[in-house]
């Protein structure tokens, strides 16, 4: 083998490795989406509190978006809230339902 072609491997399978070492690092893990969707969720009300766990819905394959449903009480009220969270953590608002009277 020549030395060329020993260099040329060896530097095709370091950038293979930081390719996906970029990647995998780039996502936001599920913790933090949720944290994330839960905080936005939140702000929208004055005393608004989590009264059930969030759920990650959905996860874009492509995209690495994740569809978060949030549960949010204040008062008597409760509230689904339904966000985006891209691949660096950030909060997309999509809907709000009420549940119940």
């Amino acid at each position: 083998m020549s030395r060329l072609s020993y260099v040329l491997k060896y530097l095709t399978v370091i950038g293979i490795l930081g390719f996906y070492g970029i990647a995998a690092s780039a996502e936001c893990r599920d913790f933090d989406a949720i944290a994330a969707a839960n905080a936005k969720a939140a702000s929208y009300f004055k005393d608004g509190e989590v009264f059930h766990p969030a759920v990650v819905q959905k996860v874009h394959n492509t995209s690495g978006r994740k569809e978060i449903a949030s549960y949010i009480k204040t008062g008597e009220k409760r509230y689904s809230i339904f966000t985006l969270v891209d691949a660096e953590c950030k909060v997309k608002f999509r809907k709000r339902t009420r549940q119940g009277d």
